[in-house]
């Protein structure tokens, strides 16, 4: 196990560096000068001069190889510089929207799978009957809603008809109702489906059948059974869900205001705030691989097996 963790952990160095080279080149290829915008923000008057002055300061001058290597090393010390628009240190900035990013979406993960979870696996057992029938129609409904139409219709109705809870803002629980139940029902819908098909795969195996044909309850056939088998494909998918909502949900974030990682991330691609872009999307990688492996780990912890013929190829 401790192998196959380290292998994956060595495997992850070149795919960070690949992501700073593609996120350094595609910056400097966008059109648009940073040192302008930033004067423009703060109010000055952009003169050749100070265009010229600014770009000295920040290392804009210099050939690109030379500025992605002093970067590469700045953020090798975690020192990802400070904001082109507000002149604060960047990671300092962005740890403050991950956590509004972060309260969001772990809001939003535990209230799609609470939902998900029981409709899913009862709509499996009752396939084809009406409660199945109701699941499915709610599920295309709520996936064929974008969200943010949906975040729109629950602030017409929750906040400016009944006035039960706020339209934008952060800071207490009235202020994440709304958020959330824009994130979670649309999520919410797409892991009944997935639930659903995953444990109707399940259902269709030999050993389900070999099961029934024991006499065991249909109850324990589920519980006992096929959640264990199935329980690697959904786990590695609320995974994935989860990295891309400490991301920041960008549409979502905006309707409501919430100071995300994701509005944080918008609003520094339109203003061309370099060090901002490069550390976001930086950290957004370091959560896809380290949730990916946290959750292959889970997944192997659960399925012997899975862990066994994991363990042998990784060696």
């Amino acid at each position: 196990m401790l192998g196959y963790v380290l292998k994956r952990l060595l495997h992850f160095i070149p795919v960070l560096l690949g992501v700073t080279v593609l996120v350094f080149a595609l910056l400097r290829l966008a059109p648009g000068d940073a040192a302008r915008l930033r004067l423009v923000a703060r109010g000055f008057d952009p003169s050749p001069e100070a265009l010229r002055e600014l770009r000295e300061t920040l290392g804009l001058n210099r050939p690109l190889g030379e500025q992605y290597l002093r970067w590469l090393g700045d953020i090798g010390r975690l020192d990802f510089g400070r904001s082109v628009v507000t002149g604060k240190p960047v990671l300092t900035e962005y740890l403050l929207h991950l956590k509004a990013s972060g309260a969001l979406g772990f809001s939003a993960l535990l209230f799609s799978a609470g939902i998900a979870f029981p409709a899913g696996v009862f709509s499996a057992m009752f396939k084809g009957r009406a409660f199945d029938a109701l699941c499915r129609a709610a599920a295309i409904t709520f996936l064929s809603i974008p969200s943010f139409c949906l975040g729109l219709f629950f602030i017409l109705f929750f906040s400016v008809t009944l006035g039960w809870f706020p339209s934008f803002g952060f800071g207490s629980f009235r202020h994440l109702v709304l958020p959330v139940l824009t994130l979670g029902l649309g999520s919410a819908a797409q892991y009944t489906r997935f639930i659903r098909s995953v444990l109707l795969e399940e259902f269709s195996k030999d050993y389900i059948r070999a099961a029934r044909a024991r006499g065991i309850k249909p109850v324990a056939l589920v519980w006992g059974l096929a959640l264990k088998n199935a329980a690697a494909p959904v786990l590695t998918t609320l995974g994935m869900h989860l990295a891309l909502l400490l991301g920041g949900s960008a549409v979502v974030e905006k309707v409501f205001s919430w100071p995300g990682a994701g509005k944080y991330l918008i609003d520094a691609i339109l203003q061309r705030d370099y060090p901002v872009v490069q550390c976001v999307v930086i950290c957004l990688a370091c959560f896809f691989a380290g949730i990916n492996l946290l959750t292959d780990i889970l997944c192997m912890l659960i399925d012997p097996q899975l862990r066994h013929s994991t363990v042998k190829k990784a060696l």
